[in-house]
């Protein structure tokens, strides 16, 4: 065999051992069946370099831990594919009276407790104006974004298209640090230890996205 031909073997045998970067992969775990898992599809497409998944189930918080964590020992038991890098457990507290014993499951088994209070549409409505004071109920959250043009559909609870981009997101961002007071963290960080809900309107979801971004290439 030539020289040259040699080459180009060696050359041809390289390239099919390239391999790429391996995705990020996050795990969501929450109890909405349209809204959160619309929107979580959405920044699994918005943030290429990394893979969401997203198992939902018409449960408790409590609940939605527990489930969380058996997912989460699966998957680390499961050595064809990366870990989770880390583990979301994405919740409203609404009417719920176990919000401070899921944190506490969470806490315990290193997954992430991400609340809104008082429901998701805190961090939607974010996406075009700080969530207003206002706000201390899920009834009149859900009629303040459906008001603003974020939700439409059955019930409200499908998110319109211009609210899921990344100048919507960036704005959220900006928005939700004018209602997530110094005042309101402690309220949130003590939640484990008091399980007092006083801290509303507030949401978790900054974490969220700061983290997706942080997996994103440099530009």
């Amino acid at each position: 065999m030539s020289s040259k031909n040699s080459r180009r073997l060696s050359q041809g045998r390289h390239t099919r051992h390239v391999s790429r970067r391996r995705k990020t992969r996050y795990l969501v775990v929450s109890n909405g069946a349209v809204t959160e898992k619309q929107y979580f599809e959405a920044l699994n497409r918005m943030f290429f370099e990394v893979v969401i998944e997203y198992k939902q189930k018409a449960v408790s918080p409590c609940e939605l831990a527990e489930m969380a964590c058996d997912l989460k020992e699966s998957d680390e038991q499961d050595d064809s594919a990366d870990h989770y890098r880390k583990v979301w457990v994405v919740a409203d507290v609404d009417q719920y009276k176990d919000i401070a014993d899921a944190e506490r499951i969470c806490l315990k088994n290193g997954i992430e407790f991400i609340i809104s209070n008082p429901c998701f549409e805190v961090w939607l409505l974010d996406h075009k104006r700080p969530c207003p004071s206002s706000i201390q109920d899920t009834e009149s959250a859900a009629r303040a974004a459906a008001k603003e043009n974020i939700t439409t559909g059955s019930n409200n609870k499908y998110i319109v298209a211009d609210v899921l981009t990344s100048e919507a997101i960036h704005m959220a961002l900006h928005n939700a640090e004018r209602h997530n007071t110094a005042n309101r963290k402690r309220g949130r960080e003590s939640l484990k230890s008091t399980g007092k809900l006083e801290f509303a309107p507030w949401t978790d979801m900054p974490e969220v996205i700061k983290e997706l971004e942080q997996q994103q290439p440099k530009e």
